[in-house]
């Protein structure tokens, strides 16, 4: 049976932290936000790149608390806004908004994610304007480093994943830390029950089936 790339909907655990972040070639971004968290400086940060790249691991540990642009208010401090690209005319002038307030508001911060640049003109000029006040960075895919904290942790677990089932995974599952991450989990329980002691593809096949099943109540 041929495998769609599967979104695989499990829970991000734990608690998106920037001590958790792999960065990889993002320790710039990593350092930024952390100085940010610290001081307030800079007060506004745009990250942008492709999905499951970890800007909403990193806007949730910058203040993201829901999908929707929060409205000012002065007993908190920290906001985030993820995925301004999808935002609609509304949204916008909210996000509007909010920039300004952060802006006159020295100890607060505002970290937005988006899928583009700004300098990919997708979004119109106020908004596009004040996403460069504060710092840019594009959020770069992790590759190998990703790969060598997933084996990292199978190994601390006491399993191993075959070469075959890492290149399946590679294929056909989002190349996205947290999700992979909790996957090893489950199939750690998995191997426990079946007593084997690596991860291969057939396994893995039969598991996201069951799952699959088992999500949809059949």
């Amino acid at each position: 049976m041929l495998f769609e790339q599967l979104p695989l909907d499990i829970a991000m655990e734990p608690p998106a932290t920037l001590d958790n972040f792999v960065a990889g070639d993002n320790e710039e971004a990593l350092a930024c936000l952390k100085r940010m968290f610290a001081t307030a400086d800079p007060q506004l940060v745009y990250l942008w790149g492709e999905s499951g790249v970890g800007k909403t691991h990193l806007a949730i540990a910058m203040g993201l608390q829901d999908d929707d642009v929060p409205i000012f208010n002065e007993q908190r401090c920290r906001y985030a806004v993820d995925d301004v690209d999808t935002l609609t005319e509304e949204g916008l002038d909210r996000l509007f908004a909010l920039i300004n307030e952060v802006r006159v508001h020295p100890q607060c911060t505002l970290v937005m994610t988006g899928s583009k640049s700004p300098a990919d003109r997708f979004v119109r000029p106020d908004i596009r304007t004040r996403l460069g006040w504060g710092a840019v960075f594009h959020i770069k895919p992790l590759d190998a480093e990703m790969w060598t904290v997933l084996l990292t942790q199978a190994k601390s677990r006491g399993f191993e994943v075959t070469p075959e089932a890492r290149q399946w995974m590679k294929t056909y599952l989002p190349r996205d830390i947290k999700t992979l991450s909790h996957l090893l989990s489950e199939m750690d329980r998995e191997l426990l029950a079946q007593k084997k002691a690596a991860v291969t593809v057939p396994l893995l096949k039969k598991w996201l089936q069951k799952k699959a099943m088992d999500d949809s109540g059949l």
